[in-house]
């Protein structure tokens, strides 16, 4: 009897040790959680091509050229529990007057309220303005590492963001850019991303979710297993948002035998802008 109660309380004390002990990713050379390679993103209903964060709605055209089904939505905000993103009731009015796509899943395509009249009107991806965070990661893209530095590059207008990871100083707060200026450390398995210095030329989806050149970023990116990411990403912009907000979602690994990032051009100064303006109607741009 004694025998069987030392084995069962051994059994139990390995077992609990056991399951208490977290998954541990492989490391890089330099010591760094190996997040290395082409990730996509994933969740519930596959979200990619996101056109609304609020409704996680996915663009029809977009997932019907990929071949994918229609999304049955969901909101990829999870502060605040509602769902949705808590904009100052001018930015909310500003917001709701600019014309965009909105995806409907019912009727398999994207609806537009107006044509646009203004430059600032026409969703910068199609004047190849990426910008970060990417929330709605709307290619593949790959992560590569190397000794004190993230690099992440993106398919679509080969854009790209460099994330040192050795806490230099930052750059004049005078100077904006698309991407940013990004710091990166490691807390435990995950990499945490801070970016200021955006420009305000991006919107976060495709819904006109737009902001200013104060707002900031908070990424996190945890490794969950050898194949997927939570990703989690704080903004805040007192300009136009009552607190700050936060969006997550899953990203997982590619591994199709022979898997490449493609070159997708972008190039600026595409002309069709101007049919997008009907420019020979206005007569001429306007800001």
């Amino acid at each position: 009897m004694r025998s069987l109660l030392i084995g069962s309380a051994l059994v139990i004390f390995v077992g609990g040790t056991l399951s208490s002990q977290e998954w541990q990713p492989r490391r890089t050379p330099d010591g760094q959680p190996d997040i290395s390679g082409i990730i996509w993103t994933t969740g519930p209903d596959e979200y990619a091509y996101t056109g609304d964060l609020e409704t996680g709605v996915a663009d029809p055209i977009g997932r019907k050229i990929q071949g994918r089904g229609l999304s049955k939505g969901g909101s990829l905000i999870v502060d605040p529990p509602n769902g949705r993103i808590p904009y100052q009731p001018w930015a909310a009015a500003k917001r709701a007057q600019i014309p965009h796509g909105r995806p409907n899943a019912e009727i398999g395509r994207t609806v537009v309220d107006r044509e646009p009249n203004k430059l600032r009107e026409i969703r910068p991806q199609y004047m190849c303005l990426p910008a970060a965070p990417r929330i709605n990661f709307d290619r593949d893209f790959r992560l590569v590492q190397t000794p004190g530095y993230v690099i992440m590059a993106w398919e679509w207008s080969h854009g790209y963001r460099i994330i040192p990871l050795d806490g230099r100083p930052r750059i004049s707060p005078r100077i904006k850019m698309a991407m940013g200026d990004a710091r990166g450390r490691w807390e435990g398995n995950t990499l945490v991303v801070e970016t200021s210095n955006l420009n305000d030329w991006d919107w976060l989806d495709a819904a006109a979710t737009f902001f200013t050149n104060q707002m900031t970023a908070v990424e996190r990116y945890t490794i969950l297993d050898a194949n997927t990411l939570d990703y989690r990403v704080t903004i805040t912009d007192p300009n136009v948002f009552t607190q700050p907000w936060t969006a997550a979602f899953k990203m997982r690994r590619a591994h199709d035998p022979g898997y490449e990032v493609l070159e997708h051009a972008c190039v600026e100064g595409e002309r069709a802008v101007e049919h997008m303006l009907g420019k020979e109607r206005n007569g001429a741009f306007t800001n």
